[in-house]
């Protein structure tokens, strides 16, 4: 028997949310037309990037609410995305103590997946530019799937899949407030990674243990264990 630790990425494992805002503002603008968006992801009504980009589409423009308009945006914002870490790999930085959260969780027994509402190309492309070391940890995506909810039962699958130790425990790491509900929708613990009024908004959406970091990671662990849900 093993738990499963799930983490969101942008703000969790790495310190990415203001320029990931930015590409996503430059994309829609450019392929769009948009010249401002909400970039407070929980105004939409599923903080992925596959389905805000559709919901843009559909509600703000008159082109075809298709994939392949979808895909121009992703592209748009991967290629945005790409000229960041060219040009200022600073603003690509691990949450403090992230780059080795999966070993040590791996350490203590804990399995780890990730599961993020990025898009898989700019997910691997943000977590390599960071530090944070994911090859062998199981993943899913906004490509997978639109609800948040789906994309963790994804990650879950495919971390159980890769395990060869039965998952009985679940719980997921994240600092967004959609996190925390797409948790309590699921049924599964939260963790939330966050501090100063971050911290205040999950707090206030129901969310118990929140950490500023990796730094004390016993701390963590306990918070891990305290939060995670029975599995079957």
């Amino acid at each position: 028997m093993s738990g499963l630790a799930i983490f969101d990425l942008d703000g969790t494992l790495a310190l990415t949310s203001e320029v990931d805002d930015s590409c996503w503002v430059e994309a829609a603008q450019e392929i769009l037309g948009l010249e401002s968006i909400e970039t407070d992801w929980g105004h939409y009504g599923h903080s992925t990037d596959e389905a805000i980009a559709m919901e843009l589409i559909s509600s703000r423009t008159d082109l075809p609410s298709t994939e392949e308009t979808v895909h121009l945006v992703r592209d748009a914002f991967v290629r945005r995305v790409e000229a960041a870490i060219e040009r200022d790999p600073r603003l690509f930085r691990p949450v403090p103590g992230a780059t080795t959260v999966f070993a040590r969780l791996a350490d203590a027994g804990w399995n780890s997946a990730i599961a993020t509402g990025g898009w898989r190309t700019t997910a691997r492309l943000k977590l390599k530019a960071a530090g944070v070391p994911d090859v062998e940890v199981p993943a899913a995506h906004a490509d997978d799937a639109h609800p948040r909810e789906d994309i963790i039962r994804m990650a879950i699958k495919r971390a159980s899949a890769a395990s060869d130790r039965e998952i009985d425990r679940v719980v997921y790491v994240g600092d967004g407030r959609w996190d925390v509900i797409a948790t309590d929708r699921l049924g599964i613990g939260f963790v939330g990674l966050a501090c100063g009024d971050r911290a205040d908004v999950l707090h206030a959406a129901g969310a118990v243990d929140v950490r500023p970091d990796y730094l004390d990671f016993s701390a963590f662990l306990s918070a891990v264990n305290r939060r995670a849900t029975a599995f079957s």
